[in-house]
C-alpha cells in the first residue's frame, strides 16, 4: 500500500512540473527539495555521518548542515530530468549539458577500444543511460538496482533503456556485461555504494567495501576505464566531467586488481570532494566498518 501512495505522489509531482510554466517549475522543486529536507530526518542523519567522516572538523556544522540541503535540491532535480528524459531528444540535452574533456571517449571510440565508464550517484547519474548512446551513437549496457516500488520500476526501466541502452539487473549481470564488452558496447557501472561482495579500499581515509567488477573486466578485456560524472550546476545546468583515462596495463602484479580498484576510489573522491552536494549523502557508505555512526 506505501509503495502505491509513494507511486501516486510521483505521479502528482510529475503532472505538475509538465502542466506549470516553465517559469515557475523551479520555485516548485526548490519547495519539494527544501520540504524534503525538513521532513526525512533520519537520512539527515545519515548525511550528516557522510560529511563527518569525510571532512571531520575541517567544516563546521554549519557548512555540512548547508551541504546537506542543497544534496535535496540535486536529488530533486535529478527526478525532474527523470521526467524530462522520458521525450527529450539530442538537443535537448545538448542546450543543458556543458561536456569538459569528452575527448577521452571520443578517442576511445576512435581507436575500437572497449570502454567501461565508471561513475557514482552524483549529480544526475542518469545521464549515462540516456544521453551518452544518443551523443555518442554507440550501444550502451549500464548495470542499475531495480526499484523496491514494483510500480515505479516498469517507468523507471522504460526511461532507462528508451535510447538504445541495455539495463542488466545488479544481482546476476555477469555474463551480460561480459557479452556487452564482446559485442563492443560502451559498458557503464556505478561504483560509490556499498558492495558488501567487494573488496577493502580506503575512501575519504576510511576503509569501506567497494565493487571490484570494473577492474576485473578492464584487466580481462584490456578495456579503458573512463570516469564520468554529471554534475549539477543549477536548475537545467549540468558539466559532464570525464576523467583522464584509466590503463589496466598501468597496473601490474599480484595486487593488480586492489591498485586498480583503489585508483577508481581516488579519482572519484577528488570530484566528491570538490562537489559534495553533489554526492548522495544519504546512503550509508561505510556501514561495513563504520556502522555505529549511522545510529
Amino acid at each position: 500500500m506505501l509503495d502505491y501512495i509513494t507511486y501516486l505522489i510521483y505521479k502528482i509531482f510529475k503532472f505538475k512540473v509538465k502542466i506549470l510554466p516553465k517559469s515557475m517549475v523551479k520555485s516548485y522543486l526548490d519547495l519539494v527539495a527544501n520540504s524534503l529536507h525538513f521532513i526525512d530526518r533520519r537520512h539527515r542523519r545519515y548525511a550528516l555521518a557522510n560529511l563527518d567522516i569525510m571532512f571531520g572538523k575541517s567544516k563546521t556544522l554549519e557548512e555540512k548542515n548547508a551541504i546537506i540541503k542543497q544534496t535535496y535540491k540535486v536529488l530533486v532535480y535529478n527526478l525532474y530530468e527523470f521526467i524530462q528524459n522520458q521525450t527529450q531528444d539530442l538537443a535537448g540535452y545538448e542546450a543543458k549539458i556543458t561536456l569538459q574533456n569528452d575527448q577521452v571517449l571520443k578517442d576511445a571510440i576512435a581507436n575500437d577500444r572497449k570502454i567501461i565508464l565508471v561513475t557514482a550517484h552524483f549529480g544526475n547519474w542518469e545521464y549515462g543511460n540516456t544521453f551518452i548512446p544518443l551523443k555518442y551513437n554507440k550501444a550502451t549496457t549500464m548495470v542499475g538496482k531495480p526499484m523496491r516500488n514494483k510500480y515505479f520500476n516498469g517507468e523507471l526501466k522504460d526511461t532507462r533503456t528508451s535510447n538504445d541502452t541495455e539495463m542488466l539487473d545488479r544481482k546476476n549481470a555477469g555474463k551480460g556485461l561480459v557479452k556487452a564488452l564482446k559485442q563492443d558496447k560502451i559498458l557503464g557501472l556505478v561504483i560509490d555504494q556499498h558492495d558488501s561482495k567487494g573488496i577493502d579500499v580506503e575512501f575519504f581515509g576510511k576503509k569501506c567495501k567497494m565493487i571490484e567488477s570494473t577492474s576485473r573486466l578492464a584487466i580481462k578485456f584490456d578495456a579503458v576505464l573512463i570516469p564520468l560524472f554529471f554534475r549539477c550546476d543549477g536548475f537545467e545546468k549540468y558539466t559532464a566531467l570525464f576523467g583522464d583515462p584509466i590503463e589496466p596495463k598501468d597496473f601490474k602484479g599480484e595486487n593488480q586488481v586492489e591498485n586498480l580498484t583503489y585508483k577508481q576510489a581516488q579519482v572519484m573522491e577528488d570530484v566528491i570532494r570538490q562537489n559534495p552536494e553533489n554526492w548522495f549523502l544519504q546512503h550509508r557508505r561505510w556501514k561495513a566498518y563504520f556502522p555505529e555512526v549511522y545510529k
